[in-house]
């Protein structure tokens, strides 16, 4: 999706920091933001601690946006949770993650190489 990923940032099963990825996302207009990313497989709903612990993270590794994804889907308290500050993090639930593999997906069958 266009995060150019730091191979020593957030990509380690264990000891990882809080994340699960770390990438840098050039614009349009060739400025380039630090993206921290974390996925989450939840049985129920992922609650606001977790948004916290993730922006923690964002935090110690100055990441100006945040991505947060799971399987579930986030609770009313999260969400208020991911619009707080000045770096509202992006939730992706599990209906949102099968939408965007779909269209992946879709895109990549018609010739489009993402």
């Amino acid at each position: 999706m266009g995060v150019e990923l730091d191979d020593n940032i957030g990509t380690k099963l264990t000891g990882d920091g809080g994340l699960d990825g770390f990438g840098y996302l050039t614009t349009d207009d060739f400025r380039t933001a630090r993206v921290a990313i974390q996925a989450k497989r939840w049985t129920g709903m992922v609650p606001s601690p977790e948004i916290d612990k993730f922006r923690g993270a964002m935090d110690k590794y100055n990441a100006e946006f945040g991505i947060f994804v799971t399987n579930s889907d986030f609770t009313r308290d999260a969400v208020a949770a991911a619009r707080v500050g000045t770096r509202v993090i992006t939730l992706i639930n599990g209906q949102k993650l099968t939408s965007l593999v779909a269209k992946k997906r879709n895109l990549c069958q018609a010739g489009y190489h993402l």
